[in-house]
């Protein structure tokens, strides 16, 4: 056997261990792509590099299907699995596109790998909002996980006097305004942390991610979803509110990242030492930490949608 052959195959090996390991761990498993994405240009093409990617949901997906067998035809239970797969297909289908576009750019190749999840996400935030009995029949599974659940986490008495059916429905508000910026933000954080491998030893690696940024004609998206949001606020349209809260707050998220790269690039700019992963991580862990983040999460985007007019990096 070849030795390029005998390395596919290792490179394929681990990829599909280490994915379906880290899956299975609570603490990890929104990172499952990242050994596919990272092994991914080890092969000799993309399309070597989607077995591993199609292995994978065949053991998440495929197994799972296999094993409930009969139950299948139980309504409820079926469309339970179709939203409960919703993260996990969508993240492989993203992964699957973003090997393929590998000659693309970044912001091409994140946009492409996050159209299906936009797409599956609405179809089933529509299906959901209908009176159907499939919807109804997946709403009172999930009703009843949510009560399952409520006395584990927060024992009899809930926080701030809510009840079992409030928190179901604040948790299925939550979902259908941020099912998309959740899958952009695990999927991009997934590819961000597989470049970064791939690219560790790569300087001008570290110069592009200072330097990313938006289209400027994508700040038209982000100030028309959120005059959207603002008219749903008004007039209640729960579909069109759905998809402008989506759009606005996923808008956000990419401009929040493209003002972790301005200050990044201020930051090497005054000294050309500074480890640009390293900015963007600690970047990250104040967006994360309780009482400071409010500060980054506000001002992040509005650092980076202001980079539409202002040139901090121009005239740096």
């Amino acid at each position: 056997m070849e030795r390029q052959t005998v390395a596919m195959i290792r490179s394929g090996v681990l990829a599909v261990g280490i994915s379906l390991f880290l899956y299975q761990l609570a603490a990890s498993s929104m990172l499952f792509v990242v050994p596919l994405l990272f092994f991914a240009p080890q092969f000799p093409s993309p399309r070597w590099a989607l077995i591993p990617v199609a292995v994978v949901w065949v053991l998440i997906v495929g197994v799972q299907l296999a094993g409930l067998g009969g139950y299948l035809r139980d309504v409820s239970v079926f469309t339970a699995l179709l939203v409960g797969f919703y993260f996990p297909v969508s993240l492989l289908v993203g992964a699957a596109i973003w090997i393929m576009l590998q000659q693309r750019r970044l912001f091409a190749r994140l946009v492409s790998a996050s159209s299906f999840a936009a797409l599956f996400g609405m179809v089933l935030v529509w299906w959901l909002s209908g009176d159907s009995a499939s919807a109804q029949a997946t709403a009172t599974v999930y009703r009843d996980l949510v009560e399952v659940m409520v006395v584990p986490l927060f024992g009899e008495q809930l926080p701030l006097g809510m009840t079992a059916e409030a928190l179901f429905q604040t948790v299925v508000s939550l979902v259908r305004i941020g099912f998309f910026p959740l899958f952009l933000g695990q999927f991009g954080f997934s590819a961000y942390i597989s470049e970064l491998m791939i690219h560790r030893r790569d300087e001008s690696y570290q110069i592009r991610m200072s330097h990313w940024r938006l289209p400027d004609n994508a700040v038209w998206v982000f100030l028309g979803s959120w005059m959207v949001v603002l008219i749903t606020l008004i007039v209640d349209i729960p579909l069109l509110a759905s998809f402008a809260w989506n759009a606005a707050l996923a808008c956000s998220l990419l401009y929040m990242v493209q003002g972790m790269a301005i200050l990044a690039f201020l930051v090497r700019k005054r000294n050309p030492g500074a480890n640009v992963s390293r900015i963007f991580f600690l970047a990250f862990l104040l967006v994360m930490l309780p009482g400071v983040n409010v500060v980054f999460v506000l001002g992040l985007p509005i650092l980076g949608v202001s980079e539409t007019w202002v040139g901090y990096r121009k005239f740096a």
